[in-house]
């Protein structure tokens, strides 16, 4: 909603907006655009508007909605409101999966700004490559990170049905959003509904050895599908020179380019793949594309290094599901194979902490030799400590965690924060406390 503010802004319009709370990099983006943060939902601060765009996270009760209602105000979604005044005149790249949307995104965004294009993105977090976090370009290629949440109250459609895409990227599928769906088999309905929204002439884009998208695939598809994969067999594959997937080599339809860059991790391979492989749909050409991701900074609280020190890093991430959160300590074991690493992981999400994952949520953190959990369930908190020995422990409060954190430390270390809030601004706290 922030970056979908920003475009609105650019259009010309006067715009404003109310939330709960907003916080870093989100807030500082909108408040030097000029855009009014109004904090809570009281109607008093309801400004006049010609248009009310409702976000997904309010629902009825919410005392604005009510009185917008109330009023029969013109109000739209989000997402429609993107569609009807920015995606129905552009070519959409959209970017779905689990995980990796955002930096998938910024990825072929920051390829054709390089590459001296002007292209239009909506991405859901802060690319460094970048000011702001969506820009509407001069060009007709337009880059949209998809997601599968609902729409609106009174749109309960997935998000992404709206876009529209002439190339759809699927990077992965597994079940989030528990507040929402009950179970992974109606997520891969919202992905077959956008599929089936796509012409003959488009292209899909996912990697091989994914059952859930296979699944979604089998129920209907009607575009050009091209399917990466890590075996040099494929016509489409990408290949690590190094442990740490910092240094990769990728071969797309016969034409092969090798990639030493800042990020790690086989994710990121994966994240690159798909980019590289939808920018070739509009005729850019590969090695054009990689030369442009050895730029690429990545993006804030995506395996942001806060500190880089020979004895401590302090790194900052969004891990939000227990793969993301497995994947991420894989590759920083990978990349720093003596350090001791401390995971700070606050489960902040829905379905994170409703307790859904259970054991699968410890098992995540098999990389990492301690680990600080907070969630406001207690019942899930107990069921994440209790019997764990020293691995596995409870942050019962971000001062007692910043208190205690120095005792645990070898002298050799890695801290990495995740969480998709703002962990009681612990990332900038922790800083403070350690330069």
């Amino acid at each position: 909603m922030g970056s979908l503010a920003l475009l609105a802004r650019e259009l010309g319009h006067e715009v404003s907006g109310c939330d709960a709370n907003t916080y870093p990099p989100m807030s500082d983006l909108l408040q030097n655009q000029g855009i009014e943060l109004i904090t809570g939902y009281e109607v008093k601060d309801l400004p006049k508007a010609d248009c009310y765009v409702v976000g997904n996270a309010l629902s009825r009760g919410n005392p604005l909605v009510e009185e917008i209602l109330n009023r029969r105000e013109n109000y739209i979604s989000g997402p429609d409101w993107a569609y009807q005044n920015i995606l129905k005149e552009k070519k959409v790249i959209a970017v779905s999966g689990t995980h990796g949307k955002t930096t998938t995104s910024s990825m072929i965004a920051w390829i054709l700004k390089d590459l001296g294009y002007d292209p239009g993105y909506l991405i859901a977090g802060d690319p460094k490559n970048f000011d702001t976090s969506s820009s509407l370009g001069s060009e007709e290629i337009f880059v949209i990170e998809a997601d599968e949440y609902d729409t609106a109250f009174f749109d309960k459609r997935a998000k992404f049905i709206h876009y529209r895409p002439e190339v759809l990227v699927i990077n992965n599928l597994e079940f989030d959003h528990a507040d929402i769906y009950k179970d992974l088999e109606q997520i891969k309905v919202q992905f077959h509904h956008l599929v089936r929204t796509m012409s003959s002439e488009t292209t899909l884009v996912t990697p091989t050895g994914s059952k859930a998208i296979e699944e979604v695939l089998s129920l209907g598809l009607w575009s050009n599908l091209i399917q990466y994969g890590n075996e040099s067999n494929s016509k489409y594959y990408y290949k690590n020179l190094n442990d740490d997937f910092s240094n990769l080599l990728f071969s797309i339809n016969g034409v092969e380019g090798t990639l030493e860059w800042d990020q790690f991790g086989e994710f990121n391979a994966k994240n690159a793949m798909s980019a590289l492989i939808s920018l070739e749909h509009f005729g850019v050409n590969i090695i054009d594309s990689i030369n442009a991701l050895k730029k690429f900074k990545g993006v804030t609280r995506r395996q942001e290094i806060l500190l880089d020190r020979e004895n401590l890093v302090i790194i900052d991430d969004f891990a939000h599901h227990p793969t993301a959160i497995q994947q991420t300590l894989e590759g920083l074991r990978k990349k720093y194979p003596k350090k001791k690493i401390i995971s700070l992981i606050e489960l902040r999400s829905n379905t994170m902490k409703s307790g859904y994952h259970g054991e699968k949520l410890i098992d995540s953190t098999n990389y990492s030799n301690l680990t600080y959990w907070s969630c406001e369930n207690k019942e899930v908190m107990e069921r994440l400590v209790s019997n764990r020995g020293n691995k596995h422990k409870a942050v019962l409060s971000t001062d007692s965690l910043l208190e205690n954190l120095p005792k645990e430390m070898s002298g050799d270390d890695l801290i990495v924060l995740m969480s998709n809030g703002s962990f009681d601004s612990l990332n900038q706290r922790i800083i403070k406390e350690f330069k």
